[in-house]
């Protein structure tokens, strides 16, 4: 099949209008018209008439026609003019469908991007309500039709990203980073109200990968999303930044939600809430992710299944890739035996302090950080971050402490550490990759 005019159309149920709105877009006159109509404010007809190349006659025996099929809603306006004269005014305004038609006509370089999604918007709106009225009517399940909807747009964001050759592939969960306030955490039997400060895009992968295309990065992201609307937000996102998804996968849950959660001593806490069928990593490599890790010069390998953590850094060195492993505290509880495969083959591993405390609770024996430089032919580096405090690099013979330069620290005190981790790991990912 060829492919179809992307943009739906809505019709009067009303025959004789649809009859009308045919034989309007079969006219020269008709569709002169609908092209030069403003979508917002009135069209004055003697406007219209002086500025289109037909005659009055045609003109507005056009415009009764459209008026008759719901395109246009008509009005006069009263104006004083020379000498107290007062004269009547005939002015036009395009109705919703009228607006639609009217856009269906224009070439999209004459649309502004504020017109544009006003459109869009409306007519969402309008299909929404549609759609629910059709599902009521056919005893139909709405939400289900809602869901498959939002799973569309997943998939077509997805399809239509760019394919680069990138020099970075940043595998993670992408997750939507809700912000929330509260008095405290409930006692038992208790209701605690968490008010909602904002939402954002997140997941400590995607939040790599948007960090490194800002720096100029060409960068491809691998993880799984849901199919809902919070998983088309997300990708949206990443695709707005430059990042290539055409390597994520889409499962039939929801995206994850992770509460970021404020109390009023200023601590803070994170809560990943674990939906029923939420999208948390890709099973296994897909052909197009297979060929990034081919391409790439480097990976930075985030919270994603140890099975596919394990395949990845495998391929990475065989393909002499740079590694840089930082799989956040839910896997560091799973302990070093389970991590030893992905650690191994790393280059670099970087864990914070509350991974480092997980990761010993889980590993019987590990008690300093130099002993994980001794399981395997990696990692070459580990790297401990203290927040505030800087960052411990640890190697073969080599422990050294950064702190942050002071006149950093002042000049960007710190307000929240929520992503610190993320923008250290895509600082270090630059300045590995510029040499």
């Amino acid at each position: 099949m060829e492919e179809l005019w992307p943009y739906v159309v809505p019709f009067p149920t009303d025959v004789g209008a649809r009859r009308a709105i045919w034989s309007i877009l079969s006219s020269k006159v008709g569709t002169a018209i609908l092209r030069s109509l403003r979508l917002e404010g009135k069209n004055y007809q003697r406007e219209l008439l002086a500025k289109l190349p037909f005659s009055n006659k045609s003109v507005i025996y056009y415009l009764k026609k459209m008026v008759f099929a719901g395109l246009l809603e008509e009005g006069s306006d009263r104006l004083r003019v020379r000498r107290g004269r007062v004269v009547k005014v005939k002015w036009y305004v395009l109705t919703e469908l009228g607006r639609w038609l009217a856009l269906f006509l224009r070439e999209p370089d004459r649309i502004s991007r504020e017109e544009a999604r006003m459109a869009i918007e409306k007519l969402l709106k309008y299909y929404v309500s549609r759609v629910y009225e059709a599902s009521s009517r056919f005893g139909l399940d709405f939400p289900s039709l809602m869901a498959s909807s939002c799973r569309e747009a997943v998939e077509s964001i997805i399809a239509s990203s760019r394919r680069l050759k990138p020099d970075v592939v940043v595998f993670g969960c992408p997750a939507l980073d809700i912000y929330g306030r509260s008095s405290g955490f409930p006692l038992e039997g208790e209701c605690t109200l968490v008010e909602e400060i904002s939402s954002f895009p997140g997941g400590m992968g995607a939040n790599v990968a948007v960090s490194l295309a800002r720096l100029g990065i060409k960068v491809a992201f691998v993880g799984s999303v849901g199919s809902d609307w919070a998983s088309a937000m997300v990708l949206d996102a990443l695709v707005r930044d430059g990042v290539d998804v055409s390597g994520v996968q889409v499962a039939d849950g929801p995206l994850l939600r992770t509460l970021v959660l404020f109390g009023r001593d200023g601590g803070r806490r994170l809560l990943a809430l674990r939906l029923k069928g939420v999208a948390l990593s890709p099973e296994a490599l897909t052909e197009r992710a297979v060929e990034a890790v081919e391409a790439c010069r480097a990976i930075y390998l985030g919270e994603v299944f140890v099975e596919l953590a394990s395949e990845v850094a495998e391929r990475a060195r065989e393909g002499g890739k740079l590694l840089v492993y930082r799989p956040g505290s839910p896997y560091a509880r799973l302990g070093l035996e389970r991590l030893r495969a992905p650690i191994s083959r790393s280059n670099i591993f970087i864990f914070n302090e509350r991974s480092w405390e997980l990761l010993k609770a889980s590993s019987p024996g590990l008690r300093e950080i130099e002993q994980l430089l001794e399981i395997g032919p990696g990692p070459e580096n580990v790297i401990l971050t203290m927040g505030g405090r800087g960052c411990l690099l640890v190697g073969k013979g080599l422990r050294r402490h950064y702190e942050v330069p002071r006149s950093l620290a002042e000049a960007y005190p710190a307000v929240d550490e929520t992503g610190a981790g993320d923008a250290f790991s895509s600082g270090l990912m630059k300045a590995l990759l510029d040499g």
